[in-house]
């Protein structure tokens, strides 16, 4: 009977080896979308929401595995009167689901944990209810993609212990052309191994994905108060419709966008009311907040978001609260609320050069808020004109990252005492200017007005 040489055996083995080494590395590369929109599997997914007279941030917990339980932190910067947060996580493609809740205390700022559980990757939806009003959150729960170099590694590895495996057992069967086989193969897998991972500094990264092309029009927006005229001292709620500028259908592809679907700027005519908030999504395209009338007058309205394939979009609207203008003649067209006084370089600003402007908050442990140390507002006194500008160096930190994944965090309290904003100013005018910042989970906001120079006006 014709026997296969030794040499001839090994040589088969070795080949087969190989075949299953090079199957690892094709198995363990297909893996999971690791980005979406130019969020980083390893970042946290942030939702603001101005909801049941509260303004919390919905932070889910960056992955590292599904199935696998969902941290959700639930970050209370104004409480209000408290009460139950209910939450539940739905899996778009095959509906499944978990719940969890938590309780905001009155007057109690500051993180609130809970936990759900993901049964798979892919797009989901986040339900937030908090005092009889209901949000749906739309995102995708990515997980890290392992860098190719380490599937090689740890495929090498495993291959190496097969090999093993097999040396020692056709070594005990007496089988030397056989184990020799093993050996070499175990041999050619370690060195294989160790050299990829000694050479892993220097391999280059996977690509990044290109950047999106815009491709859909802007959002049609239409800015509406129920009821129209809202009484003094009444609820009213502002609701923001959005439609495609090409169908007419709803615009329902916003995406986080500084850790929110949409931030929305009230503010009354004259400067005296201001907020900041950030509405909730109540149905395909609509997002709707509820605030109070406390001052009579005209108020404009700015919403801020980013639709996917569109960029970047700033609208706009107005109503009215009636009442008579009960102000001083004398009194600022900004209400004060705290004794910080901004500081701007150069003391007179001329419209379209850059100045500086520092604030001295006198608290060295500032957390961030919509992952900045602080946000500065300004509108000028036509309301023709709304900007927002992040404070420089947490903005400086949360591009560091080119994948954005190390955001700053709410958890840490790591700036203050001096926060400091560069922009210009565009036109010549009065300008009012709100800046916000986050002290023990709580919002700060420091009002200013500045009068802003034309170029050569000698001033």
């Amino acid at each position: 009977m014709w026997r296969r040489r030794p040499g001839s055996y090994a040589r088969a083995v070795i080949n087969r080896l190989t075949s299953v080494l090079l199957a690892l590395v094709a198995v363990l590369a297909w893996a999971s979308p690791a980005a979406a929109h130019g969020l980083d599997a390893e970042a946290d997914v942030r939702f603001a929401q101005t909801i049941g007279g509260m303004e919390l941030t919905v932070v889910v917990r960056a992955s590292i595995r599904v199935p696998a339980p969902l941290q959700v932190d639930v970050v209370a910067h104004d409480p209000g009167k408290g009460g139950p947060v209910e939450l539940a996580v739905r899996s778009v493609e095959d509906g499944g689901s978990s719940t969890a809740s938590v309780r905001i205390e009155a007057g109690r700022p500051g993180m609130y944990p809970a936990v759900l559980r993901a049964g798979q990757v892919g797009p989901h939806e986040l339900e937030v209810r908090a005092g009889g009003e209901r949000s749906v959150l739309p995102f995708n729960l990515l997980v890290p993609r392992t860098p190719r170099w380490e599937v090689v590694v740890y495929a090498a590895f495993a291959c190496g212990a097969v090999a093993l495996l097999g040396a020692l057992a056709s070594a005990a069967l007496r089988r030397r052309g056989t184990a020799a086989g093993f050996a070499g193969t175990f041999a050619v897998a370690i060195v294989v191994a160790f050299t990829t991972g000694a050479l892993s500094p220097w391999i280059a990264p996977e690509e990044a994905p290109a950047p999106e092309t815009l491709t859909r029009p802007n959002a049609q927006p239409l800015v509406e108060v129920s009821p129209e005229r809202p009484p003094i001292r009444s609820d009213y709620r502002l609701r923001v419709t959005l439609f495609d500028g090409s169908t007419g259908a709803p615009a329902d592809d916003l995406v986080e966008h500084h850790a929110a679907l949409a931030h929305l700027v009230v503010t009354g005519d004259d400067g005296r009311f201001f907020r900041h908030v950030h509405p909730i999504r109540t149905a395909p395209g609509v997002y709707e907040v509820r605030l109070r009338a406390e001052r009579p007058g005209r108020h404009l309205v700015y919403v801020e978001f980013e639709r996917t394939g569109a960029g970047g979009q700033l609208v706009s609207g107005a109503f009215t609260v009636p009442g008579p203008d009960e102000r001083d003649p004398g009194e600022s067209p900004v209400t004060v609320t705290t004794g910080a006084v901004p500081v701007i370089e150069p003391a007179r600003p001329v419209a379209g050069r850059p100045v500086r402007l520092t604030l001295d908050t006198g608290a060295t442990a500032l957390r961030p808020w919509l992952g900045m140390a602080g946000h500065l507002i300004l509108r000028s006194r036509d309301g023709g004109y709304l900007g927002h500008v992040h404070e420089a160096r947490s903005m400086a930190d949360a591009t560091a990252d080119a994948t954005a994944a190390r955001a700053p965090d709410e958890s840490v309290a790591r700036y203050g005492p001096r926060l400091e904003f560069v922009f210009s100013f565009p036109r010549p005018g009065r300008y009012l200017v709100w800046i916000q910042y986050a002290q023990d989970y709580r919002i700060v906001t420091v009002p200013h007005v500045v009068e802003v120079a034309e170029e050569g006006s000698g001033r």
